[in-house]
């Protein structure tokens, strides 16, 4: 499992991309993104662009871990892309004031997503995950803002232990962290 983290337009998702293609065989990309607005459509597109067309893509807004699992199934690499937004749907999703119920839906689902990223990629596959790096600029001002950070943070932090790869894109240059 290879883990890639940065910030907004870094070079993580074209890094992903790179790592798939290099590895040959099946890829199945999985896009948890929604085109909520035009800007929104138009980075969609942009990222669809870039795929090999023989690439299969899966749209997976609400469960990720089951896409995963049955992307594994098939063999291959499996690329998401990216966790952070798919952490931001299951925040929306739950609506205000969710608090502790929203910590452990999300602490669930990443416990599953590591331990099928784990067990399953050992035999059947290869598995690339892509999430925002979130925690280092200001604390923000709002509580739903500081719960996704917060999420957020602490999902990567999950799913980087168990990686047995991790980058940090910077400025479009990836750094092996581990």
């Amino acid at each position: 499992m290879i883990f890639i983290t940065g910030g907004a337009r870094s070079g993580k998702s074209s890094l992903a991309e790179r790592l798939a293609r290099e590895h040959g065989g099946r890829v199945t990309y999985i896009a948890t993104a929604r085109a909520g607005d035009a800007e929104m459509g138009d980075r969609i597109a942009g990222h669809r662009r870039r795929r090999p067309r023989e690439w299969q893509t899966v749209e997976a807004y609400d469960d990720l871990p089951g896409a995963v699992e049955a992307a594994l199934a098939g063999g291959g690499t499996v690329l998401v892309d990216c966790l952070t937004v798919y952490i931001s749907n299951l925040l929306l999703s739950q609506g205000p004031g969710s608090g502790m119920r929203l910590e452990k839906l999300v602490d669930g689902e990443m416990e599953r997503l590591a331990g099928l990223c784990v067990s399953r990629s050992e035999g059947n596959g290869r598995v690339i995950l892509v999430s925002n790096e979130v925690g280092m600029g200001i604390v923000p001002d709002n509580a739903l803002a500081r719960v996704f950070r917060d999420l957020a943070g602490r999902a990567n932090q999950k799913l980087a232990a168990v990686a047995d790869e991790v980058y940090l894109c910077v400025s479009g240059l990836p750094v092996r962290v581990k």
